[in-house]
């Protein structure tokens, strides 16, 4: 890896590494808790075009169980890894990020959109670490003042595809420039955020306060899935999708999927049914498989389907000795 990719990685990693070692890889003239109690403010930042909005409580997740088990496993290597991170950056993941919040907007290339950390950050060690690590006869980072924020931009084969902006002593942002002008574009006023009314806004409104990992997104968002993709249904009849994730005792979630009416909603529900049956007669021969199975249970009422799944912890040390990895 080049040292300006490297930068980049680095810098990111700084705000997901509790997401990656798990294996895991609106604001217009109201509150934003209107939305989604519990969520940090920053949320009014993401702009009105927004398509999909996720969301992770940082310090539920290093409570977790899951993360015990994971750390149990390589505390080592991801020990070694934080505390590289914390030495260069002056962040410590595990007690200084409190909230991780992201979002992807329209006609977005692969791996454009933005993340916003909020939690307890050294901006001038966080600065220092980027510019410490430049090569002057090759790159530099750019600093650009953009609507009163600080925004660094690492150079890549002459192009700025990606940086971290300060919007506050709280809340930073990373993403492509683009991204990252929209955003700062809705901190200071320039353009509106999610609106009230947005379809988004709507599902965004039923997410639970509680949840460690959360999304929604608009139908939009399955826009760029291929017609005719082998094993998937019809899904222009999706006008959107919410759900969460807590990986508690026991591990639970579910995904809520709003169809056009119930017809469409019954088509799906069957599609789902058959993945479950499926899973069931793979568990004859694999116990593990049988079990994660069991797990899922599927409900329809009126145009809406849910899919909810319950897990005991214990399944994942399961899994991992029987060398069986979902991807």
């Amino acid at each position: 890896m080049n040292r300006r990719r490297f930068v980049l990685a680095a810098t990111i990693s700084m705000l997901v590494i509790t997401i990656a070692v798990a294996g895991l890889a609106f604001y217009s003239n109201f509150s934003a808790s209107a939305f989604v109690q519990g969520v940090p403010s920053a949320i009014r930042h993401f702009p009105s075009d927004t398509q999909a909005v996720f969301g992770m409580n940082v310090k539920k997740f290093i409570a977790s169980p899951v993360y015990a088990l994971v750390m149990q496993k390589y505390e080592q290597e991801i020990g070694k890894e934080l505390a590289e991170i914390t030495a260069k950056t002056g962040v410590d993941p595990r007690s200084d990020i409190d909230y991780i919040i992201g979002a992807s907007r329209p006609a977005q290339q692969k791996g454009a959109g933005v993340v916003i950390a909020v939690g307890t950050f050294k901006q001038d060690s966080i600065i220092n670490f980027i510019y410490s690590q430049r090569t002057p006869s090759q790159w530099t980072p750019l600093k650009v003042d953009y609507n009163g924020a600080t925004v660094l931009m690492i150079p890549e084969a002459n192009k700025l595809e990606g940086g971290i902006a300060f919007l506050s002593d709280s809340e930073i942002a990373l993403g492509d420039l683009e991204s990252l002008r929209a955003v700062l574009d809705v901190r200071y006023g320039k353009a509106g955020g999610i609106s009230k009314d947005s379809a988004l806004s709507e599902l965004l409104a039923r997410v639970g306060s509680d949840e460690m990992f959360w999304f929604a997104g608009d139908a939009t968002v399955l826009s760029k899935v291929p017609a005719g993709t082998p094993l998937v249904p019809n899904l222009s009849v999706i006008q959107g999708v919410f759900g969460a994730l807590n990986l508690s005792s026991p591990i639970n979630g579910k995904i809520t999927v709003v169809a056009r009416d119930e017809a469409s909603a019954k088509q799906l529900a069957d599609f789902a049914r058959g993945l479950v049956a499926l899973g069931n007669l793979a568990g004859g021969q694999n116990p593990e498989i049988a079990a994660l199975a069991r797990g899922f249970q599927i409900t329809q009422a009126a145009s809406q389907l849910e899919i909810s799944l319950t897990l005991p912890v214990e399944i994942l040390t399961k899994l991992d000795a029987a060398k069986i990895h979902i991807k």
